[in-house]
């Protein structure tokens, strides 16, 4: 089942966007197996660093039979990316650009700008400066990267406390950063929304993240 902010992302597609990326595996593939039902000339590649999500994925997608629409691949889309200018119709970017620190962000964007067409759609989900996960005990801030560190709810309240790191937002920060890239906002918006934390999607989070979403053009 799609998330609102996913439903949200995928509602943008049209006809025209054929090559799209996807910057961050969804859980399950499924926000990429939707797309892809949407419109059946596209086809995406989909990045993430986790080496072990990619591979339940992969079985995932070959399952579905949409191999040879999605493909999947280790990417740091912080880092040099190596397609042509202006290759991708639609860039779908929801909870993952929140992990990188400010430096990571800005180098991110400015890539996803040259490797977007012209006129082309950004899509972009973050975890809010609001969060309340943020607020929890042991949770703190640093200035130079961004980046706030709080606990992992898988472990809070543990003998064995692990910690998240997220570049969390505001409206205004975000809008920023993307138009320092060379982005245009065409729409910004906040909002709550439960998470999964599962893999598989069968656990939700009862208590909803404020997240904010953006729709920007190159």
């Amino acid at each position: 089942m799609l998330s609102i902010s996913e439903k949200n992302g995928i509602d943008l597609l049209e006809e025209k966007d054929i090559n799209i990326l996807s910057v961050g595996v969804s859980t399950a593939g499924t926000a990429e197996i939707e797309m892809v039902k949407k419109n059946p000339k596209s086809h995406i590649i989909a990045t993430t660093i986790d080496e072990e999500g990619i591979k339940n994925t992969q079985k995932i997608i070959q399952d579905c039979n949409l191999e040879e629409r999605i493909e999947l691949k280790i990417e740091d889309i912080s880092k040099k990316l190596d397609y042509e200018n202006e290759t991708f119709d639609y860039v779908y970017a929801r909870l993952v650009l929140h992990y990188l620190d400010n430096q990571k962000l800005t180098n991110a964007l400015n890539e996803i700008n040259r490797i977007l067409k012209k006129n082309g759609k950004f899509f972009v989900v973050v975890r809010s400066l609001n969060a309340w996960e943020a607020k929890l005990e042991g949770s703190s801030y640093d200035e130079k990267t961004g980046l706030t560190k709080h606990p992992d709810l898988r472990t809070y309240g543990t003998d064995n406390v692990k910690y998240c790191y997220r570049r969390l937002h505001s409206e205004e920060s975000i809008r920023e950063f993307l138009e320092k890239a060379g982005f245009l906002v065409k729409h910004i918006k906040t909002y709550e929304e439960c998470l999964s934390i599962d893999y598989d999607r069968k656990n939700m989070n009862e208590k909803a993240s404020e997240l904010i979403e953006v729709l920007a053009i190159k």
